[in-house]
């Protein structure tokens, strides 16, 4: 498991897909990654997955909003989202 800490740059949301793109606090790099992508991201669509692609775009928005540093996590070497972290611990 792969992460990136830093600050949230933009975020993309339509009806098939959802996107963020995070400037590393250590390199001042941007990645982007995917939140969900149609139905191949994540594999398995439920109702519960959809609540929770909705609090990520919350926290994301209010991060953004407040320039909070934000923590995303992801397998290693895939840009597919896995957990979203606000602050830090």
């Amino acid at each position: 498991m792969a992460d990136i800490t830093g600050t949230v740059r933009c975020i993309r949301v339509s009806e098939g897909a959802g996107f963020t793109t995070i400037q590393d606090a250590v390199s001042g790099e941007t990645e982007t990654f995917i939140l969900w992508f149609g139905t191949f991201i994540p594999s398995e669509l439920t109702a519960f997955t959809r609540v929770v692609h909705s609090q990520w775009v919350s926290l994301l928005r209010e991060a953004h909003t407040h320039n909070q540093t934000v923590t995303v996590f992801h397998p290693d070497g895939s840009a597919e989202v896995t957990v979203i972290q606000v602050g830090t611990i």
